[in-house]
Parts: C-alpha cells; structure tokens; sequence
C-alpha cells in the first residue's frame, strides 16, 4: 500500500505542477492579448478621428462645390429621386400606393433637370453644350416614363419645358419621343417658332419634305417677313417638284421687300424658265450677269432659254462666257459640243468640247455617244468604237452605255460578241434585259425556217428578257413595247394590244408605239389604220429603216408592189443591208412582179449573211420551182428536210416538184405525212387533190378540194379545180356556186365568169 499511495501521490503532484504551468502561460498571454487590444483600439480611434476629419473635409468641398455650382444640386436630387424610384422597380415594390408619389417625385425632378440645362429647344440651331450627365440623366429619366406608361402629352410641362425635354430626348436618340414634346409644346402655344423649327428639322431627318414645308409654312405665318425662311420655303417647293408657283411667289416678295440677293434673282430666273416664259428669264439674267458677270450657272442657264427660242448663235455666246467663267463647268462643256455637233464645219470644235465634258464626267451617256460619233466623222469608225470601249472599261457599272455598244454590234450582225458583252455585266438591269431580248429577236429573224418553231422558241426567249425588265422597272415603257411586238410575233395579237396599250401610256407620243402599232394594224388587215398610225411614226422617224419597212409592208397588203419593192430597195440599200424581214419581203414583191433573177439574188445574200436562215432555203426552192427548174428545188427541199423532216410546206413542195419530174408515185407519202403535222395546211390538201386527179381518183380529189376550201376560204385555185371537175361531169347545179365564188374572190376572173355562163344557159335548158 505505501507503494501505491506513493504512486498517488507522485501523479497528484505531477498533475498539480502541470495545472499551475497551463495557468501561468494562459495568463500570460491574456497579458499580450491585452496588451494588443489596447493598441488596436488606439489605432482604431485614431483612424476614426482621420476619418471624420476627412468627412468633415469633404462635406466643406461639397459645400463649396455646390455654392460655385448650384446647377449641380439639381442633378444630385434628380439622381437621388432616380435611383430610388428605380430600386422600387427592381425590387418589386412599386404598386398602386406607391405609384402616384413616384410620379409626383419624377415630374419634380423633370422639372429640375430642364431647370438645371441652359438650352432653348431648338434643333435648328448649333447643339449647346451641357453639364456632364444630363444627357444620362435623361435617358434613365425616359426609361422610367416608358416603365411606368407615361405619355409626352400628359407631362403637364409648360411650352419652354417641352421644347427642352424635346431636345434633351432628340440628343438621346429618343425621336418619336421628341417629336411628341414638340408637338405637345406647339398645342399650347400655335406660333413658338423654336418648336416648329424643331419640327421641321425632324421631318427633314425624315426626308418628309411635304411635312417640313408644312412646318415652315407655319413659321411664315407667324413671320411673314422672314427672308431666310422664305428662301428655305423657295428650296423646298422647288425640291418637291410641285406648285413652284408657291416658290416664284416667295421670291417674288423678297424682291418687294428689298431683300433679294443675285442668288435670289437666280432661282426666279430658273423658276421663270420652266413656268415657260424664256424671253423674260433673258431678260432678268441680262440684268444679274451686268452685276456679277462671273456667275456662270447664270450664263449657262441663258445659253438654254436661247436655244429655246432657237437662238442658237446666242446660245453659243452665253456657253462661251459660262466656259470663260468656269473652265471645270462640265454642263456647259457638254451643251456646247450639242450646239457644235449639228455644223459640219465645226465637227472639230464640237470634237473639243465633247472630250472635256466627258472628262469632267458631265453629259451622261449621251455625252459619250456623241463623242463617238463625232471621233468616227475625223477619225473613223474603229477609233469610235475604242472610244466607247474605253468609256465603259472606265465605267463598267454604266448599264445603258453597255446596252448601247451591245446594240451596234447586234445591228452589225455580231450576236454572239454582244450577248457576250451582257453577260459581262455586273448588274443585270432593265436596260441590259432589253438588249438581250432585241438580240434574241434578231436571233428568231435569222434562224426562222417558215414552220415558226424556231421563231417561236427565240421569241419566247425575248418575252422573258422582256419580263424581267419590268420586274426590275414597271415603268420602263420600252419594255412593254418589246412584250406586244413578242406577243405580235406569236400570233396572241389580243395580247399584244394589251401590252401595246400599257407602253402607249408609259411612252405617250413616241413614235415607236405608232410604228409597232402600225404592224399590228397590218397584221388584223386594218389597212386604214395601218397606213394613219404610219404617218404618226413618220413625224419622228421619217427618213428611217422603219417607216420604209413599214410603207412597204402596206403597199404589198395593197396589192402595189412596184411601190412596195421601192420601199424595201430603200431599206435594204440605204439604212440596213442586214434587215432580214425586208429582204424577204422584198423576194416575195419580186415574185409578184416575176422578177425571178432578182429574188434569187436576195436569196443568195440572205443565206450569206444568215446560213441558219432556213426560210430563205425554201424561198429560194420556191423560186426554182417558179423557173421549172424542179431539179434543183428537189434537192433543196430535201437539204431542208433533212434539217427538219417535220416541215409540212417543204414536204408538200417536194411533191410537187415529184408530181413534176414525173414521179407522182414519189408524191403522196410526203403530202400525208404534211397534212398529219398540220391539218389545217391547205397547200398540202390542194396538192394531194391535184395527185389524186391525175390517178384518176376523182372523189378523193373532190374531197380534198373542199377540205381546201374549209380550211382556207379564199383558196381560189382549190375552187377552180373543183368547180372544173363539176363542170367537165356536167353537174352544172354543182358548178356554178363554185364559179360564183370564185369571181366573189375574183371579180376579173373570165374564165369563172364564161363557165358560169354557160353553167347558167345548160341550167336553164334542163328546167325547161
């Protein structure tokens, strides 16, 4: 036991000693901790004392600030009301309890904000400058009246307030919004000048220019004798286009008032000469260009209204002079090389000025046509055509300058190189659309081969170009004009008189509907019509391919074909040796006029310059037949058919010529298989008729005559022959309505006229 007490002990001991060591070194650095809360509560109270020091420092600075700036104070207070209202929103907080003090606080901060910007409203004039903020202000300032469904109209601003929020809002980008402060501001006072002129420069922006002219108009109301707004009136008027009347009356009481400038005087020259009174706008630049004779608009503007009252000389002089003045003045460059260009002897001079309006980018197009054709009159025609390339590799993007080369390489037969040169085109325009349809047109003349497929399928290709063009530009009246002639060319002559009548309108007096009119006319059989819609195109276009063209396609409706032959002789040997209709219809008055060698002669040269051009194939076959020289036009049919073994008039003239060579045998395959392909060919029925009374097959004759006559009611050959067959069989009662009908068709006809006669007498004989 004395050991284990001695145990106890010693732990106790040991336990006790550690207890005191745990203690003693807790005390000790509680001491420490102590020691550094005392330090830090120094330092904390000593940088609080720093720190309200600062506070009370900064508060004097923004005492200061505020008493040097008291505008600021307004800002603070409406950021102050801003941001509380904006919490409310974010936070959810905004209700109907709510709702009514926050607006009561917005409109008082609104009315701090235009209180605390030094603005006038007014748009017109340079922006002033504003304290920083104020433009922020006011965007979060309109998105919270968006938020809280607050109209311009219910602000309950004065006028003044009104024309400042409007600028204020104009400067944030707040249009809509601008525009209904202005408009709230004018409601309440009719005459502020500052809103309406606010209100014509936003419609300006707009590029409303009837709206800003109501504006002014308003202004001028108020202020009569404003000469700067009666000017700015005058401008508009004239940019509108409409009533320039109005402008003239606004010059004209600047003029009373004393206040008119030079410029002044100008515009109502301008204005004098459109209204059409030339002699008095020369008279009223006279008077200006004896003041400052350096005003070359003025001289140039002269130069016009001479050449109005054909002056032409003047007109040169006052150029000159504008020239004189302005040595960079392109237009009057461009009118003098117009004015030049008619006179054989001053081709050079006109030459001249042609290349320094072009150089000066002034004539448009027509400048550079016109530089090419003078450059072909000196130079000749391939230095013309290098000019115009090099226009256009200049301007790429000129679509009517490229429309225009295209069409002289159409017109000098070279169809592939002008679609080539469309192709090119960057932007497939109207105008480019238009040349390529004439080109397919041509295409359709050169490779027509008398079925109208080919025609047709050309034709069809032209009418699509067509169509696009007036997709891109409804009002391109050539366009029109180009659907009724496609239409024409396809036999839908309703149609074509449809779209005749929409180009009509779109080109009101041009003498191209005339002439297109005109072959519509011809191609319904109004001869009357025809040769009066002619004349109408003569008036512009006398003296042209065209009108020949159309002259003589009249003359040969009429039966006149000496005169008809003259008019394509014009055609073809003066304007355009390529015209393809004229030639053929020039063959067709040969035949007429049994000028055989002659229309062999065009044959050849058509299928020179189209060997395409099947038609001018069976022209020349038909020609050979007419001469009895059946060999040859045997063996051009057979060329033709080979081309195209479905062409009813070459397989019923291979029979013919079959018939003729003494091999009817050889006839008939061909004649059927013409009228399977197109029942309605008379020439086919006539010939097979014509077959089958030389077998001997008299009834299969008879019936193919009157299918003739069914199907072409003024086939007087078919009649004959039929009527001849009666005849010979002495059924008279048959015969004479035959014979009758013939001289109906051919009143000359004294063959008809004996065999009726006697038709009549044998009829008479039997009754008795």
């Amino acid at each position: 036991m004395d050991y284990l007490l001695l145990t106890l002990i010693l732990l106790l001991g040991a336990l006790s000693g550690t207890v005191i060591w745990w203690m003693l070194r807790n005390e000790a650095r509680i001491r420490l901790l102590q020691i550094d809360l005392a330090a830090d509560r120094a330092e904390m109270r000593s940088g609080l004392s720093r720190m309200e020091s600062s506070i009370n420092l900064m508060n004097l600075s923004s005492e200061a600030i505020l008493q040097s700036n008291p505008e600021n104070q307004g800002a603070i207070a409406i950021h102050t009301v801003l941001k509380k209202i904006e919490t409310q929103i974010d936070a959810g907080l905004s209700d109907s309890s709510t709702a009514a003090s926050n607006a009561k606080e917005l409109h008082s901060a609104m009315r701090m904000l235009l209180k605390s910007v030094e603005i006038e409203g007014d748009l017109g004039k340079e922006p002033q400058p504003l304290q920083p903020g104020a433009l922020n202000l006011t965007d979060r300032l309109f998105s919270l009246l968006k938020s809280m469904n607050i109209e311009a109209s219910s602000l309950g601003l004065n006028t003044l307030e009104f024309a400042k929020l409007g600028e204020l809002l104009y400067r944030c980008g707040h249009l809509d919004w601008a525009y209904s402060c202005y408009q709230s501001a004018i409601e309440q006072s009719p005459g502020h000048t500052v809103s309406l002129s606010s209100l014509s420069h936003l419609a300006k922006q707009e590029g409303n220019v009837e709206l800003q002219l109501d504006w002014i108009e308003k202004m001028i109301e108020h202020d009569p004798d404003n000469s700067d707004l009666l000017r700015s009136h005058a401008s508009l008027v004239i940019q509108s286009g409409v009533d320039e009347e109005r402008a003239e009356r606004d010059m004209l009481r600047l003029e009373a008032m004393g206040k008119d400038t030079p410029a002044d005087q100008s515009l109502l020259s301008g204005l004098r000469s459109r209204s059409g009174s030339p002699q008095e706008t020369i008279e009223r630049l006279e008077k200006i260009l004896e003041k400052e004779p350096e005003r070359s608009e003025d001289w140039f503007l002269k130069a016009k209204m001479h050449i109005e009252l054909s002056e032409f000389d003047n007109a040169l002089s006052s150029v000159e002079e504008a020239i004189q003045s302005h040595r960079q003045f392109g237009e009057a460059w461009a009118l003098k090389a117009r004015l030049l260009a008619d006179n054989p002897l001053h081709h050079e001079d006109a030459l001249r000025a042609a290349r320094h309006a072009v150089a000066l980018n002034a004539g448009g197009t027509e400048l550079i046509l016109l530089k090419a054709d003078l450059v072909a009159l000196s130079e000749g025609e391939i230095s013309a055509s290098e000019t115009l390339q090099s226009a256009l590799d200049t301007n790429p993007e000129n679509d009517e300058l490229r429309a225009h080369i295209a069409n002289l390489l159409r017109e000098s037969g070279e169809l592939e190189l002008a679609e080539k040169l469309l192709n090119e085109a960057t932007v497939q325009t109207s105008i480019i659309h238009v040349a390529r349809a004439r080109i397919q047109l041509m295409y359709a003349d050169m490779q027509r081969d008398g079925t109208g497929e080919t025609d047709e399928i050309h034709i069809t290709i032209a009418k699509q170009s067509f169509e696009t063009a007036i997709e891109l530009n409804r009002e391109l009246g050539i366009a029109w004009l180009g659907i009724a002639r496609c239409e024409r060319l396809l036999k839908n002559l309703e149609v074509a008189k449809e779209a005749l009548d929409r180009a009509s309108r779109l080109l009101d007096g041009e003498s191209s509907v005339y002439a297109e009119s005109a072959l519509l006319a011809l191609d319904v059989g109004d001869l009357v019509e025809a040769n009066r819609l002619i004349e109408s195109a003569a008036v512009g276009l006398e003296d042209t391919a065209l009108i020949a063209y159309l002259r003589g396609n009249l003359d040969c409706m009429n039966g006149n074909f000496i005169s008809a032959r003259n008019h394509f002789d014009d055609v073809l040997e003066r304007h355009d040796p390529l015209h393809v209709r004229a030639r053929l219809n020039r063959i067709a008055a040969s035949l007429a006029l049994g000028l055989h060698d002659s229309a062999l002669d065009d044959c050849e040269i058509l299928l020179e310059q189209a060997p395409e051009l099947t038609l001018a194939k069976c022209r020349k076959a038909d020609v050979l037949m007419l001469v009895a020289n059946w060999d040859s036009a045997k063996k051009l049919w057979t060329e033709i058919l080979e081309l195209n073994g479905n062409h009813p008039h070459a397989l019923t003239q291979l029979a013919a010529c079959n018939i003729a060579l003494g091999t009817p045998d050889q006839a008939e395959a061909p004649l059927n298989k013409a009228i399977r392909l197109d029942s309605n060919f008379s020439p086919a029925w006539h010939n097979r008729g014509l077959l089958y009374l030389e077998w001997g097959e008299e009834e299969a004759a008879i019936q193919d005559f009157e299918t003739t006559i069914k199907v072409d009611s003024q086939h007087i050959d078919a009649r004959l022959h039929l009527a001849s067959i009666h005849h010979s069989a002495g059924r008279w009662k048959k015969a004479a309505p035959l014979w009758r009908q013939v001289l109906d068709i051919d009143s000359n006809n004294d063959v008809a006229r004996q065999r009726l006669s006697h038709c009549e007498m044998q009829i008479s004989i039997e009754s008795k």
